[in-house]
């Protein structure tokens, strides 16, 4: 398929580049009107040359539709602006003094509505004051103010559609058509009743409305009844509308034009006119309602990011409710958002005194490095499974509605709140099942009449449908979710981290950042690069470059660089091999640091290095990671100084054979656990370096015996085992166990401990490892981090091999929760 780039001429015959004309081609005979600019199309990059024919056709069968200017301007047959007072004593307000140039601009504005027939003369008893507001061009606007008058009017309740329900209809879509109705208001006609009503008064005479002005409080109610009788009998299929912005929604570019066309002849006979140079046909990626959306999912968009971004940091309880106000519009993307915001919200209110601390600039700081990363959410999609997985504690209760596709599981809204302080007191399983029926009564749109999968760590839950002598408090919680149809899964609390974290506090229990990420559990590699990628202009360059064959920079930059699906990846040519790497954007390089530097074992920058340079390419890498792992807080807090060593390590035969000579020691002690360990029995393989942790209760040989056979289990009997002289390895049960197995059993030199070098260094790195991985938790659940450890450890090249331990034994880089997104790339390049 050929295509055609963003903002190409679009010119008769409809060959590419084949001419300069300014306009799109042939108009209708009987369309007197002058062709579109074609500078003002906004069009996809992905239309084939027919369809790009075809559109062409459209806009031009539907010339009318649009309006260049204001004598264009449609004016609706759908329905009036009629006012109703509630007493007939008249608004009256002498004029607001301007300056002069101000009056200058007033007086072009009133004269060109005017010449329109948008406004007239009057004689009107009624006089509003006018301003000047200042548009994002720079242009002047008329704005009447109403105030007095919306005071005495009778209100008109029908509902704007809600956002949230508006987004939910677009999942499964992958192209978008904005469409935006030039001067909406200015199309609905005015009542003739209602017209002296309107009246305005400015220093050089009185004026009244023709057509519906801005500032009227029923205006939106009038102007959304408009639309939603003109989209009436499409149930929505058609185009979504919220007041002048029609969205439509399309699979296909064909789906898409066939529903322009319909949509376009629902505002022919409505009588209404589009601004076409604020229309966007055929997008994959498009802002909505101040989203961006894609096939992808949805995201916050940028303006209003921005907002957050630069809001500064607060005076007053004022300035506290702004924030959090404007905030709380994305707070479905927010994990854990009402504790995160908790210190803030405290302040707001009644008899609590002004206090700005640390604990509210971090909730502040966090809030705005939430936003400001624009998580990624899954649009909803009806056909896809549904799963709601909560968990409570007592801080706050927390839900994530999430749903299935391709074995993916992605996020669609998160859900959070506080506590209150009768419920803080509930017993866990009570806060349990509060979190569950909230959950179900926040997503209830989504759940109502499907059936879905209830996720959660409290294994009491599972019984409680089967119980007769309910607290009577839970039991009313269980009659309100008898109209849901669900079923309930148990899954232990260190399996729902993710989860968990909506319901704890944040400033104790860090979070991951998502900063430029997709906030998934699992994504696949497309969506990964897709996004992240997209949005940085100096990698956009580079892509387009390469995908044009003319561009004076193609040769060099095709030297270095290469597209695969869409997707940008860095060439590095070594001993005949070509490797493809992924090319980071500037603004996510800390996040790769991040994930595989402070979520794998914090080890220093070499290990660090050697790890990312096999899947990542950006500017000075190795520059900005020393810098990285060197200003780490808590490499720097948690490293043992490193010094020189006194006496000889005599060598051990070396043989070229995994699991052929192990080394053993214990580590600890540490703080007891709850699950009562006290120690770490650490086992090394020596070929592969590939190292076993357990945590034990204590050195016992029985405790160690039982920890080897495990082992033995899943890798076999070694012909070596190498330990010191602990009373574990020495004793006769331990003697016994080990020439049962046939082992040649080798003790190091008392008080020599670095004769079993091997297990020795690793146990440094291993406590500086633990230590790391467990920062923010208890101490006393060091032991269920340990996996991760010896997951980060077994993941690290190893100097002396070059590789990991873990692909020196099974022959294949395992695949992590932090580059499994590149590693079928990095396989299928080499």
């Amino acid at each position: 398929m050929t295509s055609i780039k963003e903002n190409t001429v679009i010119a008769r015959g409809w060959v590419h580049n084949e001419t300069n004309d300014q306009y799109i081609g042939l108009t209708d005979v009987a369309n007197s009107r002058e062709p579109l600019p074609i500078d003002k199309v906004k069009i996809g990059t992905l239309l084939s040359v027919s369809e790009l024919s075809e559109f062409q056709v459209l806009l031009s069968k539907y010339r009318d539709c649009f309006a260049l200017d204001l004598s264009e301007l449609g004016e609706t047959n759908l329905t009036q602006m009629n006012i109703k007072l509630n007493d007939d004593t008249p608004v009256v307000y002498n004029p607001y003094r301007m300056s002069i140039k101000e009056r200058e601009h007033l007086t072009i504005i009133v004269e060109d509505l005017l010449r329109h027939g948008i406004i007239r003369e009057s004689n009107s008893c009624y006089a509003s004051p006018v301003i000047l507001v200042n548009k994002k061009n720079g242009e002047k606007r008329l704005c009447i103010d109403y105030r007095a008058l919306n005071r005495k009017t009778l209100k008109d309740k029908y509902p704007l559609p809600r956002i949230e329900d508006q987004l939910d209809c677009l999942g499964g879509n992958s192209y978008f058509t904005s469409l935006d109705l030039a001067s909406g208001y200015y199309q609905i006609p005015m009542a003739e009743d209602s017209k002296h009503l309107t009246a305005f008064v400015t220093p050089d005479g009185l004026f009244e409305y023709n057509r519906m002005p801005f500032g009227l409080a029923n205006a939106p109610s009038v102007f959304q009844r408009a639309i939603n009788t003109m989209l009436r009998g499409s149930g929505g299929r058609l185009a979504l509308a919220y007041m002048d912005d029609l969205l439509i929604a399309s699979k296909t570019i064909k789906e898409g034009t066939e529903k322009l066309e319909k949509v376009l002849q629902l505002l022919r006979s409505a009588k209404l006119t589009l601004k076409l140079e604020k229309c966007q046909f055929f997008q994959t990626q498009i802002n909505y309602l101040g989203y961006e959306i894609s096939s992808e999912g949805i995201r916050p968009g940028n303006l209003k990011i921005q907002a957050v971004a630069n809001f500064p940091e607060p005076k007053n309880v004022h300035e506290v409710r702004q924030f959090v106000g404007l905030s709380s519009y994305f707070r479905r993307f927010v994990r854990n958002f009402s504790v995160i915001a908790r210190p803030l919200t405290n302040l707001t209110k009644k008899d609590v005194s002004w206090r700005f601390g640390e604990e509210e600039r971090d909730a502040f700081n966090k809030l705005k490095e939430k936003l400001v990363s624009r998580p990624l959410l899954a649009l909803y999609d009806p056909t896809a499974p549904v799963e709601v997985h909560t968990d409570a504690s007592k801080m706050g209760i927390g839900a994530i509605l999430m749903q299935r596709h391709n074995d993916a599981v992605h996020p669609v809204a998160y859900y959070s709140r506080q506590t209150s302080p009768e419920e803080q007191r509930f017993h866990s399983y009570e806060l349990e099942t509060l979190a569950l029926v909230t959950a179900l009564q926040k997503f209830r749109v989504y759940l109502l009449g499907t059936n879905f999968k209830a996720v959660t760590d409290c294994s009491a839950i599972r019984n409680t449908m089967n119980k007769r002598d309910l607290v009577p408090r839970v039991a009313r919680w269980w009659i309100s979710m008898q109209e849901y149809d669900f079923t309930i899964e148990y899954r232990p609390g260190n399996k729902m981290a993710y989860v968990d974290a909506l319901s704890r506090n944040p400033i104790r229990t860090d979070v991951h950042n998502n900063e430029n990420r997709i906030d998934v559990l699992f994504v696949n590699n497309d969506a990964w690069l897709g996004t992240v990628q997209s949005s940085d202009p100096e990698l956009q360059r580079i892509v387009k470059i390469l995908q044009d064959p003319e561009s004076e920079h193609v040769v060099e930059i095709k030297n270095n660089f290469t597209l695969k699906n869409g997707k940008l990846y860095r060439i590095v040519k070594k001993n005949d091999t070509v490797t493809l790497l992924w090319v980071v954007p500037k603004s996510v390089r800390w996040q790769i640091l991040k994930m595989n530097h402070d979520n794998n074992g914090h080890f220093g920058f070499e290990k660090t290095y050697e790890r990312i340079k096999r899947i990542y390419w950006f500017k000075n890498m190795r520059k900005f990671t020393k810098k990285y792992c060197k200003a780490c807080l808590e490499c720097a807090h948690n490293k043992i100084p490193a010094g020189p060593r006194e006496g000889m390590l005599h060598p051990i035969e070396k043989v070229s054979k995994p699991f052929d000579t192990i080394h053993a020691d214990h580590c600890g002690p540490f703080p007891l656990s709850k699950k009562r360990n006290q120690y770490i029995l650490a086992i090394i393989d020596s070929f592969t370096k590939y190292i076993y942790l357990k945590a034990v209760r204590d050195c016992r040989s029985k405790t160690s015996i039982q920890i080897f056979e495990e082992y033995f289990a899943l890798f076999g009997v070694p012909r070596r085992l190498i330990t010191d002289r602990g009373t574990s390895f020495t004793s006769n049960e331990f003697n016994k166990f080990v020439v049962g197995k046939g082992m040649k059993h080798i003790l190091n030199a008392v008080a020599t401990p670095r004769a079993n070098g091997q297990i020795e260094r690793y146990n440094k790195t291993l406590v500086e490892s633990l230590a790391s991985a467990n920062h923010g938790h208890p101490e006393n659940e060091w032991d269920t981090v340990l996996f991760k450890v010896q997951w980060s450890l077994n993941n690290t090249i190893n100097k002396g091999t070059g590789k990991t331990p873990a692909e020196t034994l099974f022959g294949v880089v395992p695949t992590g929760s932090c580059d499994g997104v590149m590693n079928s790339v990095v396989a299928e390049s080499q």
